[in-house]
């Protein structure tokens, strides 16, 4: 196994879509600071780090299932993955492989952005206002959501022996997890009542009273919502890129769930696989 990763690695440093991909991180890392300091020019307001430094929380993800979809599916195309089997190598193995140098991937992919935008942030006079231990469990948070969704992705891309199927279904699956995200925490966020406000109609003034707001989620259905948003991919997306996390432990159990889950049904699938 330590040689199949190593060739993979070896492999993924050559891919010419990861470089693309690290390159793009890196890009986006380094403006977004700038960004930030002209606005604190015209605004006249200090800019904090915490605004957009854990915003490679949804675009790694992103990212990643490109990488994924394009790297592990290119193995079914030329003909590398028949070629490990031909050679000796357990499936396991390739299984596993592919997930920690993607698992790796991702990582890169992550750190592409936080270094540029640490740098140039601190050097723009941003500065982080929560304290360091907070940001230290973040950044860990960031590398579960990163491991439970790469362990996804290669689920996908192994079982999957059409290139172009994989690639549609890897990042298929990232926007609607981050869609999905996007509709619950929405629906989390409505208060529950609206508040009163005035008006002037034919000239007389008619105040309204503060109403229940009937798109507001309550008793059950919100405890769903909210075990929904902590454990699916996206939800902790957003809940990390604007570092609104309330219990940092439920989710990294859940990211542990999930590449239990994932790659266990994974590894079962891939084994019994017919490969053509």
């Amino acid at each position: 196994m330590v040689k199949l990763m190593k060739a993979n690695f070896i492999r993924l440093l050559k891919d010419k879509t990861f470089l693309l991909l690290t390159v793009i991180m890196l890009a986006i890392g380094a403006l977004l600071p700038f960004a930030h300091y002209m606005d604190t020019i015209h605004s006249g307001v200090p800019w904090a780090l915490d605004f957009s430094f854990f915003t490679y929380a949804f675009l790694a993800p992103i990212l990643l299932a490109v990488l994924t979809s394009l790297f592990v599916g290119s193995e079914y195309s030329n003909g590398t993955l028949r070629n490990k089997i031909i050679a000796g190598h357990r499936r396991e193995s390739i299984y596993l492989a592919n997930l920690i140098v993607c698992i790796i991937g991702g990582f890169i992919l992550s750190l592409a952005y936080m270094v540029p935008h640490l740098g140039l942030g601190l050097l723009l006079n941003g500065r982080f206002n929560s304290d360091f231990k907070t940001i230290l469990i973040y950044i860990a948070l960031g590398v579960a959501l990163v491991v439970a969704v790469a362990a996804l992705f290669v689920l996908i891309a192994l079982l999957c022996q059409n290139k172009a199927h994989t690639a549609a279904g890897c990042i298929l699956l990232a926007f609607v997890l981050l869609l999905f995200g996007v509709y619950i925490t929405s629906a989390l966020n409505e208060p529950e009542y609206l508040p009163a406000y005035t008006y002037i109609e034919n000239g007389v003034t008619v105040e309204e009273p503060e109403t229940k707001n009937p798109n507001y989620v309550s008793g059950t259905k919100r405890e769903i919502y909210e075990v929904l948003q902590d454990f699916m991919p996206g939800g902790q997306m957003l809940q990390l890129a604007d570092m609104e996390v309330e219990n940092p432990t439920i989710l990294a159990v859940y990211d542990g769930i999930i590449l239990i889950a994932a790659t266990t049904c994974g590894m079962v699938a891939f084994k019994r696989k017919n490969l053509k």
